[in-house]
């Protein structure tokens, strides 16, 4: 049933799963998506795994997921509708597995395949 009312992407969080060897580039790239001091970045890394980036839309969390990536750091996507992990290399991802009961796969960022 449609009511009109359009059916928003989903928020993604960017998760640091591992911050490598803890260099200046990759304190400097958290400083950059998060806007954190540098010595709240460096207490970051420290605690990774963590989430670095909270609620965001998919282009700028793939974007801060590169960015930490670039940097030497582990970091991916994580939907907050259906819970999947990607990171920004599987890009576009099979629709198959999102299991969202707001949104049709193909609906997902993530799944697109001009994303």
């Amino acid at each position: 049933m449609d009511d009109g009312r359009a059916v928003e992407d989903p928020e993604f969080d960017v998760q640091l799963t591992s911050s490598g060897g803890r260099g200046l580039g990759l304190v400097q790239a958290v400083r950059s998506v998060t806007g954190l001091s540098a010595w709240r970045s460096r207490q970051l890394l420290d605690s990774a795994p963590t989430t670095v980036v909270e609620r965001t839309g998919f282009a700028a969390a793939a974007y801060a997921a590169g960015l930490l990536n670039a940097a030497g750091g582990r970091a991916g996507l994580v939907c907050r509708r259906c819970d999947r992990v990607l990171s920004p290399e599987d890009v576009p991802v099979d629709p198959g597995p999102c299991s969202s009961r707001f949104l049709v796969p193909a609906g997902c960022p993530a799944s697109r395949s001009g994303a």
